[in-house]
């Protein structure tokens, strides 16, 4: 659940699209807090994104040490894949309403979202491109999550955990890509493809439509974002990340090119075995 959560997070904030091929390559850097015990049990974990956008379909590759998740979603079809090379399989959600008969899925309630973002009117240029700082605050209080799915003895390590995010990002509007990453932010937006996916998941996020609706209102491509993320509250679970430090995380858009992109990067690989949810 933490990888999915994760990877749609990511998806998110990277994916773009509606009127070009795109294909947007970020690096993340990750320092102090779990990444130092990491670092001490000899992994180094620098994760990479690779965007691809053509027409309402984007994929997305989260390339992190020896594992790649890969997320291809279809606004026009109502439709998100997640590819597992190591065990080739491809689930597809499919989102709206499920056929009649359907049982229901088994329904979770995750932590609560928190959040506000706004211009601070700060600029800075990056790479020669001109960019404006935006500034966010997050909170995702995990203690309320609840349902089936959470074990009584996760529950009760969660109990008290807040986490925190605090950090900038810097949004370019000249640069290619850009009108075309607004643009399917608002077309997802307007699709609510992020209440759709965790409907089809069986999961509501308190707070999330408010937050997704606060970062669509700045328009951009984010180019650099900075966050620092520390830890509240009481209980095991805090304890233990409180005394691990904060930690930062750095995600930097390395290339953006507007080459042709194949239809089949966004189709199911043949040998994969689908399971559809």
């Amino acid at each position: 659940m933490k990888r999915w959560f994760t990877t749609f997070a990511a998806v998110l904030l990277c994916s773009a699209a509606l009127r070009a091929d795109i294909t947007i390559v970020q690096s993340i850097t990750m320092e102090g807090g779990m990444m130092a015990m990491a670092a001490q049990a000899g992994q180094n974990i620098t994760p990479k994104l690779t965007t691809r956008i053509k027409g309402l379909k984007t994929r997305t590759d989260v390339e992190a040490g020896p594992s790649t998740v890969v997320t291809i979603i279809d606004l026009a079809e109502k439709q998100i894949i997640i590819l597992n090379a190591a065990q080739k399989t491809a689930t597809i959600k499919q989102m709206g309403a499920p056929p009649a008969g359907t049982p229901p899925a088994p329904t979770m309630t995750g932590p609560t979202v928190d959040g506000s973002m706004k211009a601070t009117g700060r600029s800075q240029t990056i790479d020669g491109i001109k960019t404006d700082e935006f500034k966010f605050i997050t909170s995702i209080d995990m203690s309320t999550m609840a349902g089936a799915n959470v074990p009584p003895e996760a529950a009760a390590m969660m109990k008290g955990l807040k986490m925190n995010m605090d950090g900038s990002i810097w949004l370019a509007k000249d640069v290619p890509g850009a009108s075309e990453y607004m643009a399917f932010q608002k077309a997802a937006a307007g699709g609510d493809m992020a209440a759709a996916a965790m409907g089809a998941a069986g999961m509501s996020i308190p707070g999330m439509e408010k937050l997704m609706k606060a970062m669509s209102g700045a328009e951009g491509l984010a180019y650099l974002t900075e966050v620092t993320m520390t830890i509240d509250g009481t209980g095991q679970m805090a304890d233990m990340m409180k005394q691990m430090g904060p930690m930062k995380i750095t995600n930097k858009v390395s290339s953006i090119n507007n080459d042709p992109i194949s239809d089949d990067q966004f189709k199911v690989p043949d040998g994969y075995t689908i399971v559809k949810q």
